[in-house]
C-alpha cells in the first residue's frame, strides 16, 4: 500500500476543498422506491442499516463528507448509538464539523489505513465514494479489520444512468472534448464495482451475506438546474475552463426545445445498494 496520495486521491481531494457538499446537494433531497418502501433519499436507505435499539451501537460513515448521513443517524437522538466519521477532505470535515458539533468523532484520514482499533464497528457506512476509492482490496481488508464479526457494511455507489435524451447528449458532447494533460491517466476507482460480477469478486473474502440491490431514481429538471448538475461532476473538472463551456453550451443546444410542457426534462439516475456482514 503507498502510504502517498495518488493522482485520483489528488484529484478528488482538490475538488472536495473546492466544492464540499455537493454530494448531499445532488442525492440528498432526491427520493426512491427501496423494496416498495418510498424513502427521502439514499443516504435515508443506509441510515436504515443502523438498528433501532437501546444497546452500544458504533457506526463509522467512510468518507463521511459534510457529515449528511450522520446528521441522519444524529437526529434519532438513539441512546447508544455512538458516531464517527473519516473523510480526506478538510473542507468537507470543516462543514461536518459546524453541523454535528459533539455529536460524531470526526478524523480525516484514507480508507486504506483506517485510524481505528480492530473490531470496534458494528456498522460501517459509505455513500457514494466506495467506488472512487483506490487499492480496493486494501480497502475491503481495512473493513473487514474494523468491523466486529457479523457487524455490517452497506454502500450506496454509483451506476450508468438509464438511456435518456439528455445522457445521450452529455456524453456526445463530452466525448469531443480531451482532458488536461495532468489528468490523461487519471482513472477513479476500481472497474470491479461496475457490474455485479466484479462486485462479488470484491466481497469474496471476509465477508457473507451479500445484497447488490439495484435504485432508480426518477430525476426532473430545468435546463438552468441540469447545467448545473453537470457542472458539478468530476468530468468536467478534468477538462479546460473552454472546453467546459462548450459542453454546457453543446448540451443545452441539444436539449431546447425537448422540455416537456412544464419546462422540464426528464434525466433519470441509477445507483446500486450494497450489503455485507463480516465473518
Amino acid at each position: 500500500m503507498s502510504s502517498a496520495p495518488s493522482l485520483s486521491e489528488t484529484f478528488l481531494q482538490a475538488f472536495h476543498e473546492a466544492r464540499p457538499g455537493l454530494t448531499s446537494k445532488a442525492y440528498g433531497g432526491l427520493p426512491l422506491v427501496f423494496r416498495g418502501q418510498e424513502m427521502d433519499s439514499s443516504y435515508a436507505l443506509l441510515t436504515e442499516v443502523v438498528p433501532a435499539s437501546s444497546q452500544a451501537i458504533e457506526v463509522l460513515d467512510l468518507a463521511c463528507g459534510e457529515g449528511h448521513l450522520l446528521g441522519l443517524l444524529a437526529a434519532r437522538r438513539q441512546p447508544g448509538l455512538a458516531l464517527s466519521g473519516l473523510d480526506m477532505s478538510a473542507a468537507e470535515l470543516a462543514l461536518a464539523r459546524t453541523r454535528l458539533g459533539a455529536q460524531a468523532d470526526l478524523k480525516q484520514g484514507r480508507a486504506q489505513a483506517l485510524p481505528y482499533p480492530d473490531g470496534v464497528f458494528d456498522c460501517v457506512l459509505c455513500h457514494m465514494a466506495l467506488m472512487l476509492m483506490d487499492e480496493l482490496d486494501e480497502v475491503m481488508r481495512e473493513l473487514r479489520r474494523v468491523l466486529r464479526p457479523g457487524g455490517r457494511f452497506a454502500a450506496v455507489v454509483g451506476a450508468m444512468p438509464p438511456d435518456s435524451p439528455v445522457l445521450s447528449a452529455y456524453l456526445e458532447a463530452l466525448s469531443r472534448r480531451s482532458r488536461l494533460p495532468q489528468f490523461a491517466g487519471l482513472r477513479l476507482g476500481d472497474r470491479r464495482l461496475r457490474s455485479p460480477e466484479g462486485i462479488r469478486e470484491v466481497f469474496a473474502s471476509g465477508f457473507d451475506e451479500l445484497v447488490i440491490e439495484e435504485l432508480h431514481l426518477p430525476l426532473r429538471l430545468a435546463p438552468a438546474q441540469l447545467r448545473d448538475w453537470f457542472l458539478d461532476l468530476y468530468d468536467l473538472q478534468l477538462l479546460s475552463a473552454a472546453d467546459r463551456e462548450l459542453v454546457e453550451h453543446e448540451l443545452m443546444q441539444a436539449v431546447t426545445g425537448a422540455t416537456g410542457p412544464d419546462g422540464m426534462l426528464d434525466f433519470p439516475q441509477a445507483l446500486r445498494f450494497l450489503s455485507a456482514r463480516a465473518v
